[in-house]
């Protein structure tokens, strides 16, 4: 069990995308492999697993709470973490959580947050793995969002 303050050092990062919530659910939820990585499974439900991979790294997620235009959150039940020279990685987000929320600004504005639960300074993949959120985040989902809507 995480206390408050393990909490505050899970990683988050939030984006502010030219967008709507339909089409932002829609980029969580069916259209990973167009910002993320490859998926082979649409996720329509709580309970669906899917899994996004890059040839031999990959994570397996179930979802655990689907809650339509607003929020969506997935725990890594499997995965293969792969990072140049770091080792004993491979199974460090199993265990994590993925909660994404979807909170309108305006009718084309949107606000993207990603909370993932033990992604924390202390494991080793944080440093890589934080940094590479924040440009599938701030980068190449936003990218993907606001160019589909122009």
């Amino acid at each position: 069990m995480s206390t408050h303050k393990e909490q505050n050092k899970d990683y988050r990062k939030t984006v502010l995308i030219s967008s709507n919530k339909e089409d932002v659910f829609k980029s969580l939820t069916e259209e990973l492999s167009n910002w993320w990585g490859n998926m082979d499974n649409i996720v329509q439900k709580e309970g669906d697993i899917f899994t996004i991979s890059w040839g031999k790294p990959w994570f397996q997620f179930k979802v655990i709470e689907y809650n339509a235009l607003k929020s969506i959150t997935w725990e890594c039940i499997d995965c293969n973490l792969i990072i140049d020279d770091l080792k004993g990685i491979e199974k460090e987000w199993v265990g994590t959580k993925l909660q994404w929320n979807i909170m309108p600004i305006n009718s084309n504005e949107v606000e993207v947050s990603l909370v993932h639960q033990g992604l924390i300074p202390e494991i080793k993949c944080y440093k890589v793995c934080s940094s590479t959120w924040d440009s599938f985040i701030g980068n190449s989902l936003k990218k993907y969002l606001e160019e589909m809507n122009n």
